[in-house]
């Protein structure tokens, strides 16, 4: 992540959320409490994963794992008898290791999104999320998925937890951020 110096307004390293365009909810979560607790604590996986990925130091693969398993809770929700989301996410999953080509997952992941917008299932663009580029679009989708039987805090929790199960804190954006603070390169 390169860090733009004359867009930086604090020394809090909340300032890199504004920086990748997060949320402003997002950036309020965190503007207030220690990167470290903010990864530690985060109820909301899209939000970690938005961030491991627009930091930059997390392996982009890393990154898919943990989107497909965020998207595997959706799977529950998507109507008995369509395979199309539980398929892309399978292939999506080969192709990590290294058994299924991006073309195949790009293919799955189109057949899942056509199952959404045939009949608005939140689980089916859990799946169509195309994991291999919009990692926090499936844990966002799984978490509205299960908003629809009033269990979204629930999901929003369980894939927090999924994604620091597989992803070690990001580190270098951060350490970068304090480095140029330290040296007061942006005053």
């Amino acid at each position: 992540m390169n860090i733009d110096t004359s867009k930086i307004k604090s020394t809090h390293w909340s300032e890199l959320l504004l920086q990748i365009d997060a949320y402003s909810y997002f950036y309020d979560y965190a503007r207030n409490i220690s990167y470290k607790e903010f990864w530690d604590n985060c109820p909301i996986g899209d939000w970690l994963l938005y961030f491991a990925a627009k930091e930059g130091s997390t392996p982009h693969k890393l990154i898919v794992k943990a989107a497909c398993q965020c998207a595997r809770q959706a799977l529950p929700y998507v109507k008995q008898g369509e395979l199309r989301p539980l398929q892309a996410i399978e292939t999506t999953e080969r192709w990590l290791e290294d058994k299924a080509t991006i073309e195949e997952v790009n293919l799955a992941a189109a057949a899942a999104y056509a199952a959404y917008a045939a009949a608005d299932y939140a689980a089916a663009y859990a799946a169509a999320a195309y994991a291999a580029y919009y990692a926090a679009d499936a844990a966002y989708a799984a978490s509205y998925a299960a908003n629809a039987i009033d269990s979204k805090k629930e999901m929003q929790q369980k894939t927090a937890d999924i994604v620091r199960s597989i992803i070690p804190m990001p580190t270098q954006a951060v350490s970068e951020f304090e480095r140029l603070v330290k040296m007061k390169a942006f005053w």
